[in-house]
Formats: C-alpha cells, sequence, structure tokens
C-alpha cells in the first residue's frame, strides 16, 4: 500500500513539474510571439507609410506630366489656363510651393507661389540639380525629380518637372514640393497615435514627430523612402504607452491556465491512461464525421447559390432573373404596377476579349457590374444573363426617369479602366422595355428589350432605345437576313465584280478595283453597304474576307497569265476587316498561292478608317506595308488632320471621292477641293485616281491636271468576270460600246 501511495506520488510530482515547466515555456512561447507581432506591425506600419508616400508624389508627377502635355498643344493659351488655375493647383496639392515654367535656358517664363512664399532671387536656375537632368532628356515623357536647390529656400525640398515643346526649342514645367510639409501632412494622416517618427536624409533629421527616444533603440524600425533618385530614411518607434497597450493578457492568461492545468493533471492524472486511447478514437471519429458534413453542407449551398448567381460577379444569372421576373410580374400585373427592365450590353466587348484575354476580360465585367450596381437606385434589381449583358429590373414606368437611369448607368461605364497595363475604354447600349407592352409575361418582355437594344446598338456606341412594336419587325427582319446571308455564303450566292482602272493617256486598263455583290435567288443583285454592317456584327466578317481575297488573288493571276501583262487589284477593305488579327497572314496566303507580287494588290479604304487607323491602330498599317502591300484611300479634301496623317503614315495611292468628282467642274468647291487633291499627290509623288468619271468633261478636266489615273462608268462599268475578261481581250478606247452589266 505504501509503495502504492509512493508510485502515484512519484506520478503527481512527474506530471506537476512537467505542468510548471510547460506553464513557463508557454508563456514564453507567447511572449516571444507577442513581441513578433509586435515587431511585425511596426514594419507592416512603416510600409504602408511608405507606399502612401509614394502615392502622394506619384500624384504630383502625374499632375506635372499632364500639365506639361497640355501645355505642349497650345503653350500661350495654356499658360493663360494655368495662371487661372494655379490657385487650385495650391489648394488641391497643400505641399505644393511654387509652380514655374523654364525656357531652355532655364529662366523662368512663368512663376505662381503659394501664398506666404517668398519671391525667388535668381533670375536663372542652370546650375540645379534638375536642371543637369533635363538637359540630359529634355523631352523625356515622364517626370524627372531632384533636389530644389536654389528653387526653394530649404535644402531638402524636391522639385518635379516635365519638358514640353512644341517649337525648336524645348520648355519645362517645374512644381517645387516643400517636402517637409509633405511629411506632416503624410504622418498625421497616416500614423496611429502612440507612433513616434523621424525622417532624416544623409544622416541628418529633416522631419520629427516624436517626443521621447526612450524605446527607439530597441523598437525603431528603419526604413527607406524613395521616389526617382530622391532617398529618405524612415524611423518609427511606439511610445511606452502604445507597447504596453500592444501587449494582450495572454501571458498572465498562460500563467494561470498552465496552473489550473496542472491542478487538473494532477486530479485526473490517474484516470488518463485508462480514457486516453478510448477518447483518442472517438475524438478522431467524431472530427472526421464533422468535417464530411460541414463540406457536403458548403457543396450544396455553393451549389445552390451558383444555379441561381454567376460565378465571376455573383450576381444573379439568367435562371435567377427568370425567378425573380416570374414574381414580380405577377405582383406587378395583381396590382397595376409598373415595370420596367434594361438589357445593357458592353460594346465590342468580345473583340475586347479576344484582343486582351479572358482574365482582362472577366476583371473588365467584374468591374463594370460595381459600376453600375452603384449607379442603381434602392429596389434595383440586376442580373448578369450573358457574356458582355446584364439586366436591370426597375418600378418605374416613366420615361424620363429611366432614360435619366440609363444615361446614368452608361456614364458609369464610360471612364476608362487600368488593369495591368492596360488603359481600356468601353461603353454600352442599352434597350428598355416595360411589362405592360409584353402582357406581363417574362418571355415577352426579354424579348421586346432584345429588339430595342438592337435598335440601340444601331445607333453606334451609347445608344439608348425604348422598345416601339415596330422593333420586333426589324428584329425578325434582321434574323431572317442574317440567316440569309450565311446560306449565300454556303451556297455560293456571293460574287465579285470588278470596274476596271484607266490609264486615261494610253487608253488602257491598269487595274481592276473588286467590288462584292450578293445574288439573291430570285436574281436581285445586292451591294455591300445592305449587309456589311450585318457581316460585321456576327462570325461572317472572316469568312467573306477570306472569300473576296482567294477569288480575287485567283482571278488576277489568270488574267495576267492570259494578258502577259501587269495588272493590279484594289481590294476595299472595312475598319472591322482591318483590325482582324488574321488580316495579314489571310492577305499573303492568298497572294503567295496565286503567285503574284505584293506590289499587285492595293488594299483601299475610306479616309474615315485611314484617320482612326493612324490615331489607334498605325501598327496595322505598318504590318500591311511591311508585307509589301499598296495603301489607297479614299479622301473627299485636305484637311489638317488627313495632311498629318500622310506624314506619319503615307499611303500609296489616293482617290478623289466621287461625290467630289460628280459636281466637277461645274461647282466651284468640288472642283478647288479635286485640284488641290491632286496637287497634294503629285507633290508628295503619290498616285492619284479619280472616281465616278460620268463625262467626257471631267476626263478632259482631269487630263489638263495631269490626273491620267480614273474609273467611272463612263470610262467601264464593275462587270463580272466574263463581261471584264472580253473587254481586257480587245483594244480599249474610252468612247468604245461598253458590255452591259447585266
Amino acid at each position: 500500500m505504501i509503495r502504492g501511495r509512493w508510485l502515484l506520488l512519484r506520478k503527481l510530482l512527474l506530471i506537476a513539474v512537467t505542468g510548471i515547466v510547460l506553464t513557463l515555456l508557454a508563456a514564453q512561447v507567447v511572449l516571444h510571439s507577442e513581441n513578433k507581432a509586435i515587431a511585425a506591425r511596426l514594419s507592416e506600419d512603416t510600409r504602408q507609410l511608405e507606399e502612401q508616400f509614394r502615392q502622394v508624389l506619384l500624384t504630383y508627377a502625374f499632375a506635372t506630366e499632364w500639365t506639361a502635355r497640355s501645355l505642349a498643344r497650345e503653350p500661350e493659351q495654356q499658360l493663360q489656363t494655368l495662371a487661372d488655375e494655379a490657385n487650385a493647383l495650391f489648394l488641391y496639392y497643400p505641399s505644393l510651393q511654387r509652380i514655374l515654367v523654364l525656357n531652355h535656358r532655364f529662366e523662368p517664363v512663368f512663376s505662381r507661389a503659394a501664398k506666404g512664399q517668398p519671391v525667388l532671387g535668381a533670375t536663372e536656375f542652370s546650375d540645379t540639380p534638375i536642371a543637369s537632368k533635363l538637359a540630359q532628356q529634355p523631352l523625356r515623357p515622364h517626370a524627372q525629380s531632384a533636389l530644389a536647390g536654389s528653387l526653394a529656400e530649404a535644402p531638402e525640398d524636391i522639385v518635379l518637372a516635365a519638358g514640353y515643346s512644341n517649337t525648336d526649342e524645348a520648355n519645362f514645367l517645374t512644381l517645387v514640393v516643400d517636402i517637409q510639409r509633405l511629411f506632416d501632412d503624410l504622418v498625421r494622416s497616416e500614423i496611429t497615435e502612440g507612433y513616434q517618427v523621424e525622417i532624416s536624409m544623409d544622416s541628418q533629421a529633416i522631419y520629427r514627430f516624436a517626443g521621447t527616444d526612450e524605446l527607439r533603440a530597441e523598437w525603431a524600425v528603419e526604413r527607406p523612402l524613395k521616389f526617382a533618385s530622391n532617398e529618405w530614411q524612415l524611423h518609427l518607434w511606439p511610445t511606452r504607452e502604445r507597447l504596453d497597450a500592444m501587449y494582450s493578457a495572454s501571458v498572465l492568461l498562460v500563467l494561470f491556465g498552465g496552473v489550473l492545468l496542472s491542478l487538473g493533471g494532477l486530479f485526473l492524472g490517474w484516470r488518463s491512461h485508462l480514457l486516453q486511447q478510448r477518447l483518442h478514437a472517438r475524438q478522431q471519429l467524431v472530427k472526421h464525421a464533422t468535417q464530411q458534413l460541414r463540406h457536403m453542407h458548403d457543396t450544396e449551398d455553393r451549389l445552390l447559390f451558383l444555379s441561381d448567381h454567376d460565378a465571376l460577379t455573383e450576381l444573379p444569372n439568367r435562371n435567377g432573373l427568370l425567378r425573380y421576373l416570374e414574381q414580380q410580374l405577377a405582383e406587378a400585373q395583381q396590382q397595376s404596377s409598373p415595370l420596367a427592365i434594361m438589357v445593357i450590353s458592353i460594346d465590342s466587348f468580345r473583340e475586347l476579349n479576344h484582343a486582351l484575354g479572358h482574365l482582362i476580360g472577366d476583371e473588365i465585367i467584374k468591374r463594370i457590374a460595381l459600376r453600375i450596381q452603384k449607379a442603381l437606385p434602392v429596389g434595383a434589381f440586376i442580373a448578369r444573363t450573358s457574356t458582355e449583358s446584364f439586366v436591370v429590373v426597375t418600378s418605374s414606368a416613366d420615361d424620363s426617369t429611366n432614360l435619366a437611369l440609363a444615361e446614368s448607368i452608361r456614364h458609369s461605364v464610360t471612364p476608362q479602366l487600368f488593369i495591368e497595363q492596360h488603359e481600356i475604354y468601353c461603353s454600352a447600349s442599352i434597350g428598355i422595355a416595360y411589362a405592360s407592352d409584353a402582357d406581363y409575361e417574362t418571355d415577352s418582355i426579354l424579348y421586346n428589350a432584345d429588339s430595342a437594344l438592337y435598335s440601340a446598338r444601331q445607333q453606334g456606341y451609347f445608344g439608348i432605345e425604348f422598345y416601339h412594336s415596330e422593333q420586333q419587325l426589324e428584329l425578325k427582319q434582321r434574323r431572317q437576313r442574317l440567316q440569309a446571308l450565311r446560306l449565300a455564303l454556303e451556297s455560293e450566292q456571293l460574287e465579285l465584280y470588278y470596274q476596271p482602272v484607266v490609264q486615261l493617256r494610253q487608253s488602257s486598263i491598269v487595274g481592276v478595283e473588286v467590288l462584292l455583290r450578293w445574288r439573291t435567288p430570285n436574281g436581285e443583285l445586292i451591294e455591300p453597304r445592305a449587309f456589311l454592317e450585318l457581316m460585321e456584327q456576327t462570325g461572317l466578317i472572316f469568312s467573306i474576307t477570306d472569300f473576296i481575297f482567294k477569288t480575287a488573288c485567283q482571278q488576277l493571276a489568270l488574267w495576267q497569265k492570259e494578258q502577259q501583262r501587269s495588272l493590279t487589284i484594289s481590294i476595299n477593305l472595312s475598319l472591322r476587316q482591318l483590325t482582324m488579327p488574321e488580316l495579314p497572314e489571310l492577305v499573303t496566303h492568298y497572294r503567295k498561292r496565286a503567285q503574284l507580287s505584293a506590289e499587285s494588290i492595293q488594299l483601299e479604304f475610306d479616309e474615315s478608317v485611314y484617320l482612326q487607323l493612324c490615331r489607334s491602330h498605325k501598327v496595322t498599317v505598318e504590318q500591311l506595308k511591311q508585307l509589301g502591300m499598296r495603301v489607297c484611300v479614299n479622301v473627299t479634301g485636305v484637311s489638317n488632320s488627313l495632311l498629318e496623317a500622310i506624314r506619319y503614315c503615307p499611303p500609296h495611292v489616293l482617290k478623289i471621292a466621287p461625290e467630289l468628282i460628280a459636281e466637277m467642274p461645274n461647282q466651284a468647291v468640288p472642283t478647288e477641293l479635286v485640284e488641290s487633291i491632286i496637287r497634294l499627290a503629285h507633290n508628295l509623288r503619290l498616285q492619284v485616281i479619280a472616281v465616278a468619271v460620268e463625262e467626257q468633261q471631267q476626263v478632259d478636266f482631269l487630263l489638263q491636271r495631269n490626273c491620267v489615273l480614273a474609273q467611272g462608268h463612263y470610262l467601264a462599268p464593275a462587270l463580272p468576270v466574263d463581261k471584264l475578261t472580253a473587254l481586257l481581250q480587245q483594244p480599249f478606247t474610252v468612247q468604245q460600246q461598253r458590255p452591259s452589266v447585266l
């Protein structure tokens, strides 16, 4: 019995010693963990302060670059605007001391200072650090930064400068920033009470927000603040009160809990061995069953949610919309209350998704969904029903109220999106329909809204349209025309006509222009303007473009072989076709397959398309020109925009638009425009072609101005392949009997 008590006592002593040791160790671990967490928190607060500092200076740099670009466009007018808006800049940027515009000798030509700032004594600042940087890269697109030097009284102040020029000499927009005030504003707005801060430069403190250095040696976090070539050192540490508040009661709780656990261990020690294995087995079984049950519940909840919601935006999907509409339409019909839906479609989103990738496309949709939600009134319902479409349900039947809401949604979509390295602009078309016009039926109101959306898209980007009964007929006709166009492409109802380009002096055909025609089963011949827009809105545009290049290249190769002479072929392209990523490869494939030289193919497009290409898609034109293709532009006059485009992206050929030739030489203005285009082409050594020549008087006028290339019904009409082949096989004269088209 004594032996048994001794063994029990020894066991209890072992439990007690183990409990005390573990309690002390746990207290040390908790204390170390808290110290580590406090250090990590200080480091994170320091990092956030550094990030905020960089964001503030980037804001100043952006303001410098933006203002410099504005001055580059119209310096005199923009200087006056800058003078008028200087006070607003000082209010918006409180650390901004001074705004200067320096000439290329770094002499001030414009100066504004914040209230209370002294007048600068120097008349030129060529010896300042920023001057040496600007002298090396005067027109660098981004703002440069350096110490202010003589541009400010305090040696630690900095300047931000950006060069601009629309003359032979560069000017520099310079912003002087009070770095101490910048630090003070930043620290006071970002630092939590109880922190001590010191910022130094070159081991000398330039800003201090501290009352005591008691804990600096032990707890201070040092981090560099960098912007451009400027660097400061940031030191942050807590006060004693702040440090005490950061500690929790965990250590005391661990000690107290350790004692209690030790006592409990002493009490339960003799029973623990018997129950340990049985208890452990049951705990594992319960734990495993609980995890399985929780996983099943989570999966069930997620599946239930996704059945009615979009996984990307977490908005209701089409199923959720239909459930909501069935309930709301029934209530609206019973109570005779108004109900309207808006179908919102992101314009050209599929092209954006294809060009930028699905990851960026998904991010665009998520951000636009948030923007639309913020624009909606309280109580409105929104769902995402397709890749680029949203549906909003409102309880208003007032046209002006719904129009205002639609415009608010449209404006919320418009601002640019910055995603990774891309700056993306989006627009939306909106169709609006009322439940009363659909007899409160779900399918009918959705169909009506789609009809209104189609009409809105016909207006171009940013279209808004209410449903009218006529729109159903238009949508039905469009679907019928689309089906017929698909059938026409499959059953080879599309044909190519060719209009000769005539050399007037030699009275010979030197090229042809390809014209697409659709011959319906009843013999009607339809021109592209009746179905081109429909093609571009569907996937048919690629197939039709492929058909045009394949057929035209094969036919040109056959004519050159039969005639034993070189001819050029001109193919008209829309902006949608020109921006197809597959276009260069497509043209090269069929040209090489037909063994044609690159110079024999001429790509033709309108002046508006040319200006947009040179402004936004210059790389497309450069790719085609690198392949050796000739570029032809239909022009309606000589404008500054056209001259600027020709300067940076010169074409090979200018075509004079038919509307100018039609009124020439009887009308003075069109005649002068034609002469100016001819002179421009001759001066730039470009070919010039007159289009739609319809009488001999116009031929004589063109020959007198040395415009020797022309096409038109008077010279030769657009002909099918067989009739043009016959025309090429005989001597050509302008007065000859032209073959009939039909």
